[in-house]
């Protein structure tokens, strides 16, 4: 069973991503800003983490800087986001994230497919 962290402020697509990838078969714990996932992280030590950008308290990229990627090593972050800035998603990518996702055209099973797809559960 995969582990999965999602870190989303917005309460409907947090809880859309949980349920369908419960439903796929996957461990889901949820955070709502950057300084809750941290907290999880630790705790959970996920396999993957689906990351949004733009967030109260600490966004993704304050909270790609908090990650340490030799402390997770079989942690997968993708990044979830409306936008679509070359710098930010070079940066994200410096800090450790594996891939970037434009929220706006993917939904919620899309991303499913995708998670099962990187995780190689497909």
């Amino acid at each position: 069973m995969t582990k999965v962290l999602i870190i989303e402020d917005n309460e409907t697509l947090n809880e859309a991503y949980k349920l369908i990838l419960e439903k796929d078969g996957h461990e889901v714990t949820t955070a709502f800003n950057g300084e809750e996932g941290l907290e999880k992280l630790k705790e959970l030590s996920p396999d993957l983490i689906l990351l949004d950008m733009l967030m109260p308290k600490m966004d993704g990229l304050e909270f790609l800087r908090h990650f340490t990627p030799s402390k997770y090593p079989k942690t997968t972050i993708i990044i979830l986001s409306n936008l679509n800035e070359d710098e930010q998603v070079e940066e994200a990518r410096k800090l450790g994230a594996h891939r970037y996702i434009l929220k706006a055209n993917t939904s919620p099973r899309e991303l499913a497919v995708k998670v099962n797809h990187i995780i190689g559960k497909v």
